[in-house]
């Protein structure tokens, strides 16, 4: 960038900061009006364009998990355990075998 083109920059920078001054003394409502109103628009812009470009890329393997429970649901009915996910290791647990309801009952074998 040239030196004139460096300076015409710094001008134009300074005269917008020193209109922001002027404003926020000579007319302070129109002044937070307009600075709420462009971070109003900045915020819709900016949501617009998560939309666009974050938003439907978004899914993966989670959106075939939920068709996939979706059709689940609707072949089984809707008494499905969602999957989930454990942060550890899995504990065994041990349990006594309870003995058997049947008993054996001797007889004459000839």
């Amino acid at each position: 960038m040239g030196q004139k083109a460096k300076y015409f920059v710094y001008g134009i920078i300074g005269l917008a900061i020193f209109g922001l001054i002027y404003n926020l003394f000579v007319n302070p409502v129109n002044f937070f009006k307009s600075i709420l109103m462009m971070l109003g628009f900045a915020v819709v812009i900016g949501v617009v364009i998560y939309y666009l470009f974050v938003g439907r890329h978004k899914g993966g393997q989670d959106s075939n998990y939920r068709k996939a429970l979706k059709q689940s649901r609707k072949k089984y009915g809707k008494n499905t355990v969602p999957f989930t996910k454990q942060n550890g290791p899995s504990k065994i647990q041990r349990t006594t075998k309870k003995s058997s309801h049947l008993t054996v009952i001797k007889g004459n074998k000839k």
